[in-house]
């Protein structure tokens, strides 16, 4: 950990001190976990920062400037004046600035920082936190108002910045009527007793969200290709009503298709079962949120737990989608393509870093296992659950401007962002990112999850937060949010 000068401000000198000697406390509690390489579970996170956090604890409310390198000395100059705020145990951090037209990925946020990448069409802005409640986001005007006000020598601080909140909320809603949500389920597994159990808390968990445009469901609805479990389906999707009235976007998994999910040849397969279920194929435009979503039916080809598209289906999906984009015109819409099975491989089970669990680039799912763990481990081999054409699938995406794909099948939350050479232009890449969502209700133990995906038509940033809550019922959290703050230069 190193000390800068210029990003310290302070009327004391035994403050600096203090903070450089709990700044290299810190260092060294961080040096004892030998791999470096590895995401920090939470409560070690917390005993590393022990230290720091006893010192800034002691303030009245903290401010986080948030924007990009544009905005470094518009914030430099907020945060100046906010630190020379008389006695009112005002602290700022100020943090490092994103690059500007990045992604931008954040594990754990609190409240304020997942809003603040949620609206970075809004930026330079600031995170407030005051002591004992919730952070909440403030774009810049109204966050150099609150400092201005919080400044006077007879306010009261946290009159100022409730004031502030208040105004932030009423903005913030304002803002939201322009945006687009897609809520993102997958690997729901009904039919068995676990998720039985776990589909009143999930709906409960959804019924708190603002209200989403379109549900997406992407594939395993069942955990076995059996007609009674239609009514379950029937029943959860009568639910998901009270987000949207729009019909979800589904699509097929291998345990809608095959029996334990699995089939070797002819064997396995159960097609049949579920002929009813309104699947979804091809292109489905959604004109009122500026939406594509481009269709698969992932368990169409492949034995085992594997899957793949196969040519007739790229080229069915291509059709459709050419024949509506006469008529409709999808040069202001997001692409989406919705599929099953995983595009990117996962690392097995012994291959993954040791730490909590948190999509990223680099899933992060791996523990000491127990004997029984590894026999079951073996049988979920990555050559046993992967996508046979995945290369094709991507180079397919980049070909027709997709800029976000939705898949689920491994059951755990995952996120990849890629840049894809496009066939037949030289030296032309395509930005993709690709987000996997866990099992929604907790199928096999694991923790239940879903993703709400925000996005802004008008400028083309979106953001997607990864939600994941244990199976016995502590509540859902954020465990990341991801945010795209511009349009790249290959579509969306």
């Amino acid at each position: 950990m190193q000390h800068r000068n210029d990003r310290f401000i302070s009327s004391s000198a035994e403050l600096a001190d203090e903070v450089r000697n709990r700044a290299v406390a810190s260092g060294q509690r961080l040096r004892e976990f030998p791999d470096r390489s590895d995401v920090l579970a939470g409560p070690d996170v917390r005993y590393v920062l022990q230290p720091l956090e006893e010192l800034f604890g002691r303030y009245e409310a903290v401010v986080l400037p948030v924007g990009t390198e544009l905005h470094e000395d518009q914030l430099s100059r907020f945060a100046q004046e906010a630190a020379h705020a008389p006695g009112h145990g005002l602290l700022v951090l100020m943090p490092q600035l994103y690059m500007p037209k990045v992604n931008v990925l954040v594990l754990d946020p609190d409240d304020g920082v997942s809003d603040a990448l949620k609206r970075s069409d809004e930026w330079p802005g600031a995170v407030f936190t005051v002591r004992g409640e919730s952070s909440f986001f403030v774009p810049f005007d109204a966050a150099y108002a609150a400092v201005a006000g919080a400044a006077s020598a007879d306010a009261d601080l946290r009159s100022v910045l409730h004031a502030a909140r208040e105004a932030a909320e009423f903005q913030a809603v304002t803002a939201r009527r322009s945006h687009r949500r897609l809520l993102h389920l997958s690997d729901l597994h009904l039919g068995t007793l676990q998720t039985g159990w776990r589909r009143e808390y999930l709906r409960r968990a959804l019924s708190r969200l603002d209200p989403v445009d379109r549900v997406v469901i992407t594939g395993d609805l069942f955990d076995q290709p059996r007609a009674r479990h239609r009514e379950q389906y029937d029943e959860f999707v009568s639910q998901l009503r009270d987000l949207t009235r729009a019909e979800p976007i589904v699509v097929p998994g291998n345990h809608d298709q095959r029996i334990f999910g699995n089939k070797v040849g002819r064997v396995g397969s159960r097609r049949s079962e579920l002929a009813e279920v309104r699947w979804d194929r091809g292109a489905v435009h959604d004109r009122d949120a500026k939406l594509v979503f481009l269709c698969f039916n992932s368990s169409k080809k492949g034995d085992a737990a594997r899957g793949g598209i196969g040519d007739k289906q790229f080229l069915d999906v291509a059709t459709s989608y050419d024949a509506a984009r006469r008529t409709a015109g999808y040069d202001d819409c997001l692409r989406i393509a919705v599929l099953h099975h995983h595009p990117y491989p996962y690392p097995l089970p012994d291959e993954e870093p040791r730490s909590g669990h948190h999509p990223s680039e680099d899933p992060v799912a791996g523990h000491n296992q127990t004997w029984v763990e590894r026999v079951r481990s073996w049988f979920s081999r990555e050559r046993l659950l992967e996508m046979e054409d995945a290369k094709q699938f991507l180079s397919w995406c980049a070909a027709r401007d997709v800029s976000l794909v939705l898949h689920g099948h491994r059951h755990r939350s995952r996120l990849v962002t890629d840049s894809i050479p496009v066939s037949g232009v030289p030296f032309r890449r395509h930005e993709l990112t690709t987000v996997g969502c866990g099992t929604s209700l907790g199928a096999g133990d694991s923790p239940l999850s879903f993703n709400v995906i925000d996005w802004n038509p008008a400028t083309g940033s979106w953001a997607v937060d990864f939600q994941e809550s244990e199976p016995d019922g502590r509540g859902f959290r954020s465990v990341a949010v991801r945010a795209c703050t511009a349009r790249s230069t290959d579509g969306w």
